[in-house]
């Protein structure tokens, strides 16, 4: 699956995006929407934070340029929930864990977040049948 954050991203430039979750995030299920803006001029770092609260929030990191054979695969059920029959409308982003020694920073590769770029519906995708890890260094080149 490939990405499409720029799509995302130019979707609505003047404005912070509002993305709704069906489901909510694990472990904040009750909170169904929240803002998405890039927090660099890239596109590889954003905020996920809740539309009503100043909490949750979440540093987001498009997993494409930092990990070369990232490649998650949707189920057919989960496509049907995006109302997509492939990939090409869907953006992937993994929620990061920023720690003081930014060596010791992780993101969650297991259970992606998953925007659909026109409805902004999203969705986190557990990927049962892979061996991505919950906690996979950023900065594993660097050691």
């Amino acid at each position: 699956m490939g990405t499409n954050q720029t799509a995302l991203q130019n979707s609505n430039e003047d404005e912070q995006n509002i993305i709704y979750f069906e489901d909510g995030i694990l472990g904040f299920e009750e909170i169904k929407e929240y803002l998405l803006y890039h927090e660099d001029d890239s596109g590889i770092i954003w905020n996920l934070q809740a539309a009503q609260s100043d909490v949750p929030s979440f540093v987001a990191v498009d997993p494409y340029p930092l990990i070369n054979d990232y490649s998650p695969v949707l189920s057919q059920s989960e496509l049907d929930y995006f109302g997509e029959t492939g990939t090409e409308n869907l953006c992937v982003l993994v929620i990061a864990v920023i720690k003081p020694n930014l060596a010791d920073s992780v993101v969650n590769l297991k259970a992606p977040i998953v925007i659909d770029v026109n409805s902004k519906k999203a969705k986190q995708i557990i990927l049962e049948n892979s061996d991505y890890p919950i906690r996979y260094k950023l900065f594993r080149d660097k050691e």
